[in-house]
């Protein structure tokens, strides 16, 4: 399965995906919001990881964005963050397919919250 991880960082981005791709996750780092739309549609990932530095303008925008897009709009997405008031704002959110965890997230959790989408992801969808 298919992994976005939208990182800046390139230092978080490679634990990020050497944790997920040791599990058998097909890892895409993404670092530019105007790529992440244009590979989305091309590679229609399982998951997309969201780091709130990951746009200028504010990652909160970016979920709407992937939120609002019928095309995008089912992939869930996890946003990593430690502003309070944008983790507020999405959880508990109105959208089953977003989930926020407070930032610094332990790398070794992280296989965990992709799993919950992944693998089981029919239980936490409302039918």
């Amino acid at each position: 399965m298919k992994v976005f991880i939208c990182e800046q960082d390139q230092n978080k981005a490679k634990s990020m995906q050497a944790v997920l791709g040791h599990y058998s996750y097909k890892v895409i780092t993404v670092q530019k919001n105007t790529d992440l739309f244009k590979q989305v549609n091309q590679h229609r990932p399982a998951v997309i990881i969201v780091n709130e530095s990951f746009n200028e303008n504010g990652s909160i925008e970016t979920i709407n964005r992937l939120k609002n897009d019928p095309e995008t709009s089912s992939i869930p997405v996890i946003y990593i963050g430690d502003n309070n008031e944008v983790i507020s704002s999405l959880y508990p959110t109105k959208n089953t397919f977003v989930e926020a965890v407070q930032s610094p997230v332990k790398i070794k959790n992280l296989k965990h919250y992709v799993d919950r989408w992944t693998t089981f992801r029919s239980l936490y969808i409302k039918h």
